[in-house]
């Protein structure tokens, strides 16, 4: 089925198809249009992929803005935790800021464990204001959602939104019609970190969510995104051909 895709010279990794499988409970087409998606989006949106790797994002890691929280939810899913509010537009801008929630994605996407049980994302958008929502692009956010939703062997648990105003609930009306309905299904708004404990236990969530952790960032999955480099060069070297000439 690969070998036979025109002008697509994929990775045949077992290790690296298999996710693709998980994804799509081992249904092979499915597995297989969605690996075509994957190695479409750096053709459909080439200034997001170009540079795809963690050296090129360390402005975005030196923000703090996205990792990966140290311990697993109940249920064994990854939990990141995206600081959208606390974005500084004058020191990073809106793909910067986007392109590497997705890498960091990709990166937690390379652990079995998160394969299969999925990843659930809490989105703390205080003090989200006008001088966030008018350095977002639409097209910026499609390629975002698109890229997370259609694009990558992940299984979107739940998303949670805490801390959000009516500035982020703009923002939100934007994003709504590109999520597909499972995917609005499973997206939760937060009052209080009360609300957020009942799905997610304080145990593992940082001081600033009501939990029992530092609020210091986990700089393990900075570091192991780090020594991940050579893996996403290697990864720019399969896709489809006319990627290559994209980048010419």
């Amino acid at each position: 089925m690969l070998r036979r895709e025109i002008d697509l010279n994929p990775c045949l990794d077992d290790n690296f198809l298999i996710g693709f499988l998980r994804a799509r409970k081992f249904h092979c087409q499915l597995a297989f249009n969605l690996l075509k998606k994957y190695y479409m989006a750096p053709v459909t949106y080439p200034s997001m992929f170009k540079n795809f790797t963690p050296r090129s994002c360390v402005n975005a890691i030196n923000s703090n803005l996205h990792y990966f929280l140290p311990y697993r939810n109940s249920d064994g899913c990854a939990i990141l935790l995206s600081k959208f509010g606390q974005w500084n537009p004058r020191t990073l801008s809106c793909d910067e800021l986007l392109k590497f929630n997705i890498m960091c994605n990709e990166m937690a996407l390379k652990n079995p464990v998160t394969q299969i049980c999925g990843i659930i994302t809490i989105a703390d958008m205080k003090d989200f204001s006008w001088s966030h929502l008018l350095q977002i692009q639409i097209s910026d956010v499609r390629c975002f959602v698109s890229t997370l939703q259609d694009c990558l062997p992940m299984r979107h648990k739940t998303t949670h939104i805490i801390n959000h105003s009516s500035i982020f609930s703009m923002l939100f009306t934007l994003i709504k019609p590109l999520l597909t309905e499972k995917i609005r299904n499973r997206i939760y708004f937060h009052d209080t970190v009360h609300s957020l404990h009942k799905h997610i236990s304080p145990e593992i969530l940082p001081e600033s969510l009501g939990g029992k952790l530092s609020n210091q960032p986990n700089q393990d999955f900075y570091i192991s995104l780090l020594n991940s480099e050579e893996s996403f060069i290697a990864r720019q070297n399969y896709g489809y051909l006319s990627r290559r000439h994209l980048s010419k």
